[in-house]
């Protein structure tokens, strides 16, 4: 029986792990700095570069990509982590013969 406790257990944080990761993706897409792209490239908004301070435009751009890159990885593998964790039994049954 307190084994049995503890496999629930352990499966319910399963459930609240992937659940915080994919809350993380969202998160950091809605703190990523935003850039307009138009025409193939990133604008720089002018309250950045009307401010007198040394613009470090490549910086900026790859704080961009990497936030992007973050929230689409941490996204989507919290996405396809759920799948398996709720329908993980119909799937591993399809396959089965």
């Amino acid at each position: 029986m307190m084994d049995e406790n503890k496999g629930k257990r352990r499966h319910a944080w399963l459930g609240v792990l992937l659940w915080g990761i994919f809350g993380a993706g969202l998160l950091v897409q809605v703190f990523a700095p935003r850039l307009k792209i138009a025409d193939n490239a990133f604008v720089i908004p002018p309250s950045l570069v009307s401010e007198g301070n040394e613009v470090r435009i490549a910086e900026i751009i790859r704080k961009e990509r990497r936030m992007q890159w973050l929230s689409g990885a941490l996204t989507v593998s919290g996405t396809f982590g759920l799948a398996f964790y709720y329908y993980g039994h119909i799937l591993t049954r399809a396959r089965s013969p």
